[in-house]
């Protein structure tokens, strides 16, 4: 069975893994950032029509769409991002919840804030990451394929150290318009202080999801881990045989400038099969994107 500090720590985890500054959706090792988007570089240019009133655009796409599958992997320049995310053991003897901002410094290039802290005999002290991400490759294989080059680096305020850096490049590519394949980021994870053991961890993990646009409000996803495999002091662990890592992510679009989030994760290969229910977590969390998102 994990500690009541295990627990938190993997709860704190999972608030960062779901707040990325364009997105809701991503796994990272235990810790990171990332999401779910297409590239606008692809989107047909619809030329404006002048009528008595004036000029309006017909047709024209929002830069930051409703529909999460289609929206860019980055901010767009000028636009920002604020909220929340709550996270629960399934006892509720653990719960964290997360902020988080970001902003879009121009088309390509985005930075974000994250902080998390314990709700539940509260403490202020929490840990603080910082997050950027650069949009390397948009509208690639018929507009079809965006890769972000992500880092992220923090410090816990409790622990008095600073957080693993997290490096690697978070990629989608839109099978359709409904359904698309992600690797969310975050693959290298690079511990910059000794943990209890007196070891610094370097891993290279392989993350994956699949998202489907249900509806244009609607946006499901469901994510993994392959596998780790240790740079330096760590184990190799695989899918199926060492840990299973699932989490089920649902988006809903209330209105263009907010979106509520609801996410379930566990583990299906624990060490005991008999603790995969004491993996279970829950992860509730509201997003508002304001400036011209339109």
């Amino acid at each position: 069975m994990m500690t009541r500090s295990t627990k938190l720590g993997l709860l704190t985890a999972s608030l960062l893994a779901l707040a990325p500054a364009a997105s809701w959706a991503q796994e990272v090792e235990g810790e990171g950032e990332g999401e779910a988007a297409v590239s606008t570089d692809s989107i047909p240019v619809v030329e404006p029509v002048t009528t008595a009133e004036g000029t309006a655009d017909v047709g024209a796409t929002p830069r930051y769409p409703r529909e999460v599958i289609m929206r860019p992997l980055t901010l767009p320049g000028g636009v920002f991002m604020v909220g929340d995310d709550t996270a629960s053991d399934k006892s509720f003897d653990a719960v964290a919840t997360g902020l988080v901002a970001g902003y879009g410094i121009n088309d390509k290039l985005e930075a974000a804030l994250f902080y998390a802290f314990a709700l539940k005999e509260f403490e202020a002290k929490g840990t603080v990451d910082a997050g950027v991400g650069y949009a390397a490759i948009r509208g690639a294989m018929d507009g079809k394929l965006e890769v972000v080059a992500r880092a992220q680096l923090g410090y816990d305020l409790v622990g008095e150290g600073l957080r693993p850096l997290g490096l690697g490049a978070q990629a989608q590519y839109n099978v359709s318009d409904k359904l698309c394949i992600i690797s969310p980021g975050g693959q290298l994870q690079v511990a910059l202080e000794e943990d209890a053991t007196m070891a610094t961890p370097i891993t290279f993990g392989l993350p994956v999801a699949a998202g489907f646009q249900a509806t244009p409000e609607l946006y499901l996803q469901l994510d993994t881990t392959l596998a780790s495999f240790s740079i330096k002091d760590s184990a190799n662990a695989f899918i199926f045989a060492d840990a299973t890592p699932a989490k089920v992510t649902a988006v809903y679009n209330v209105v263009p400038a907010i979106d509520v989030a609801a996410a379930v994760g566990l583990d299906l290969t624990p060490p005991d099969p008999a603790g995969i229910g004491d993996t279970l977590a829950f992860l509730v969390g509201v997003r508002y994107y304001g400036g011209d998102i339109k």
